[in-house]
């Protein structure tokens, strides 16, 4: 009897350690998720501003953290502009598309977070089709539906 409990648990830690190395091998990268709450105030600020008879949105406010630039891409850019932009690989993952500009705030070269606007405004002013803004002047002004850099006033 006690041959056999220990070849049963023989067996189990083997078929465990062989599960372990499927889930192992098998894994996919790591992916950062959009973050949905920054998008959905991203695009609530920039409507208001526009409501409000125009005004400015500052992303400093809007994304507190640690980051020291933000990506402004436009619908289209691929992974791969956004990485060489980045300086690193892209690792943001949209399930189900993107429609509108997409804010990639970095520190260095590391993402730190991504939003994408989800409105009807639109953008003008930027490099197309990236556009990156240093956190001290990471402010759009809103006039008419029509979203610039605030330098670009």
């Amino acid at each position: 009897m006690t041959r056999a409990l220990i070849a049963v648990g023989a067996l189990l830690a083997l078929a465990f350690a062989g599960f372990g190395l499927v889930v192992y091998l098998n894994r996919e990268e790591d992916m950062f998720a959009v973050d949905n709450v920054l998008a959905l105030e991203l695009t609530r600020s920039i409507g208001v501003a526009d409501q409000d008879g125009g005004g400015d949105v500052d992303l400093t406010r809007l994304a507190p953290g640690d980051w020291d630039r933000v990506l402004v891409a436009t619908p289209g850019v691929s992974r791969d502009e956004v990485s060489e932009a980045l300086g690193s690989p892209y690792d943001g993952d949209l399930t189900y598309g993107r429609t509108g500009q997409l804010f990639v705030f970095a520190r260095g070269t590391a993402l730190v977070r991504f939003a994408d606007y989800r409105g009807r405004a639109t953008f003008t002013g930027f490099e197309r089709p990236l556009d990156t803004l240093a956190r001290d002047r990471a402010v759009l002004t809103v006039r008419n539906g029509v979203v610039t850099p605030a330098e670009a006033r």
